[in-house]
């Protein structure tokens, strides 16, 4: 992926060898006016998203557990410094956990205590009017979820899952880069930037192009297999490759139904994955009320993506039936499935009596 181009471009920002972080420098003084910048914070976070790409680029050799290590805490650092500079240039006071307690001695001797990312991503949507999206929210509080349990845990987290989560924060933070950091950039370090930008494009490609190439092979699997209508999203890459019902190539002890994800080799158990599917929603587990309309399981699961569905369904984690639109019975107030069922919108039992 690095070729003599980015590293002419790298060198230009005196940043030295590609995934080689440089020493940060001071930041310049703030005046009252718009703030002006010194961006080693910036120059910092596109050296970690080149050493991100590198450990994630499969095109020359396969990704490793090491890979995985350090791509993940790369891609955090990356966020932080990149969300950080972005909010430093709104108001400095806004890289403080507590703004109203800034002084600017704190900032600059770096003795400050920062704010944490989820802060800063709530500070760039209100206050600076990033747009970010919920399901980019989704992925950046993952990556920090990860992170946390890899550094202070040693956690190595499934290759293939953090290869799919990866692409979608990858994708995001070029973006931000080019619409919310580019502008406050001397001439010179903006146009080597956009080189460094392309590049990584060209790296992220790559591994967008391997995780297509992969979906496509494991497409014509499920097709030839039948079970595309049980194959729903997995909760570790959020690809919809988690085939219901198959059990993994290494069975844990004590047996059990499982759901195998055939993308990233991610497996949970039946019995828990309708609590497991909830939690991941980020809903509470006790609000898991309904009933499938066929086999009457409280297992009905709501928002599903199926592969052999175009929108998102309710699936029974019981049965594994799809239903479209449920309502309560008019009869019995008993689970109906209205796209299956008559007008008379009536549960089997009551349209049988």
């Amino acid at each position: 992926m690095v070729d003599s181009e980015l590293v002419h471009a790298v060198a230009a920002l005196g940043w030295g060898a590609p995934g080689q972080r440089s020493r940060p420098t001071a930041l310049r003084s703030l005046g009252p006016g718009s703030p002006q910048l010194d961006f080693p914070p910036v120059r910092n976070g596109l050296d970690y998203l080149i050493s991100v790409v590198e450990h994630l680029d499969e095109t020359e050799s396969e990704v490793e557990p090491r890979d995985v290590k350090y791509a993940v805490l790369h891609l955090q650092a990356a966020v932080e410094v990149l969300f950080k500079a972005r909010l430093l240039a709104k108001h400095w006071t806004l890289v403080f956990t507590h703004p109203g307690e800034a002084t600017r001695k704190a900032l600059d001797e770096a003795t400050l205590s920062s704010v944490s990312p989820d802060k800063a991503i709530t500070r760039l949507r209100n206050i600076v009017g990033v747009q970010i999206s919920a399901k980019e929210e989704q992925a950046l509080r993952k990556l920090t979820e990860t992170r946390n349990k890899l550094q202070h845990f040693g956690v190595t987290d499934n290759a293939r899952a953090v290869e799919a989560r990866a692409g979608e924060v990858l994708d995001f933070l070029i973006r931000f880069i080019d619409a919310e950091l580019q502008t406050y950039l001397e001439p010179e370090d903006r146009e080597a930037t956009e080189v460094v930008l392309k590049a990584l494009r060209e790296g992220l490609g790559n591994i967008n192009a391997y995780v297509e190439k992969r979906m496509n092979r494991i497409a014509g699997e499920l097709r030839e297999e039948g079970v595309e209508r049980i194959t729903i999203e997995c909760l570790a890459c959020e690809q919809v490759t988690l085939v219901v019902g198959e059990a993994p190539p290494m069975r844990p002890a004590g047996g059990g139904t499982f759901a195998t994800c055939r993308f990233c080799a991610s497996f949970f158990e039946l019995d828990d994955l309708p609590i497991t599917w909830l939690l991941h929603r980020g809903q509470n587990g006790d609000s898991y009320k309904l009933t499938c309309p066929w086999c009457h399981e409280g297992k009905l699961g709501n928002d599903v993506r199926v592969r052999s569905e175009p929108e998102p369904v309710y699936f029974c984690f019981a049965c594994f039936r799809i239903s479209k639109e449920i309502a309560p019975c008019h009869r019995c107030r008993r689970t109906v499935d209205v796209s299956a069922e008559d007008s008379a919108q009536l549960c089997h039992p009551c349209r049988d009596a």
